[in-house]
């Protein structure tokens, strides 16, 4: 037995030397293959994760990165600091900006080292910036001023998520121009991230009128000047504080993924509520969560909550495949 751990604990340090040979020879393709085999059967220092991180960006395999860097704050392994900020770039390169905003926001609002605070201010700072510039090619000097802006937008030629971050770009800016464009289309889009963005467009340019919109199979009719922020609707105003702060005490390795699916979640389902009461979702939120971590809790939901954020994360999940 004592040499079998002798022979499996040098065959591990010889594939850690490997990895590092392929990283410095540049191989990166190589390394990411042996990386994920190395990782199945052992923890990886912090040195081996920065090269994975590295690499993964040398390859711009950014979904690489956002999925490992998510399952190592899962799983609380490795440097918390290190994968936070990896996972915040990685965003940031797949250009997904208003995720890195508001993940930033969620972030600030904790107690953090100054240093690690810093470093998220910076990237906050250029996904911002980011979406300033994108906001100035697209307006263009002061002669394309005038134009609607609309000519060479195609939707048919744009992916889901060119699509979603166009729409909340939209909402971010309350640029007028695109009423017409947005009314034109929202009716016909189902997808249901998408027309909450539509939504909170004409909502922040005051649009007073009746407008139809489908989700869930079923069209509804709404006046977009009416609706509440995607900050007041109960998901988020009411039941995400509560989840969180129970899951900082129980769980906090899951913090902040639960905040991004409780988001996901508020995204999809806007501007409809739940039927639920906000202290029925808190409960549902936390059995959920705590039951995908196979953790003991006192939880238990009605059935019908705990199906409803099964059911929303089959939809989220579905969307982003």
């Amino acid at each position: 037995m004592a040499d079998k751990i002798t022979t499996h604990h040098r065959f591990l340090k010889k594939a850690e030397k490997d990895l590092v040979r392929m990283f410095k020879d540049g191989d990166f393709e190589s390394f990411r293959e042996n990386y994920h085999h190395f990782i199945k059967m052992a923890s990886p220092e912090t040195s081996l994760e920065e090269m994975f991180y590295e690499a993964m960006d040398a390859l711009g395999e950014h979904d690489d990165v956002v999925d490992y860097s998510l399952m190592q704050l899962n799983k609380g392994s490795g440097d918390y600091e290190t994968h936070m900020i990896e996972l915040l770039k990685a965003l940031s390169r797949q250009e997904r900006y208003y995720e890195v905003i508001n993940f930033s926001d969620h972030l600030m609002e904790e107690k953090l080292p100054q240093g690690f605070r810093i470093e998220i201010a910076a990237i906050r700072h250029q996904a911002k910036k980011a979406i300033d510039e994108l906001q100035y090619r697209r307006n263009g000097d002061s002669d394309e001023e005038e134009r609607s802006g609309e000519e060479d937008i195609d939707l048919d030629e744009m992916s889901h998520q060119e699509i979603l971050r166009m729409f909340s770009t939209f909402a971010d800016e309350k640029d007028i121009r695109y009423k017409d464009f947005v009314l034109e289309h929202l009716e016909n889009i189902s997808d249901k991230d998408i027309v909450t963005f539509m939504l909170l467009y004409l909502k922040e340019i005051g649009y007073n009128q009746k407008v139809r919109h489908h989700k869930f199979d079923e069209p509804a009719e709404v006046v977009p000047a009416d609706l509440p922020s995607l900050e007041e609707i109960t998901l988020m105003k009411d039941v995400e504080p509560e989840v969180i702060d129970e899951l900082e005490s129980r769980a906090p390795q899951i913090v902040s993924e639960a905040a991004l699916l409780m988001t996901s979640h508020a995204i999809f389902s806007y501007p409809k509520e739940p039927d639920f009461k906000a202290e029925e979702l808190v409960e549902g939120y936390l059995q959920y969560i705590l039951d995908l971590l196979n953790m003991d809790h006192p939880y238990t939901a009605g059935s019908d909550v705990y199906q409803w954020i099964d059911e929303m994360e089959r939809l989220v999940t579905t969307s982003e495949t």
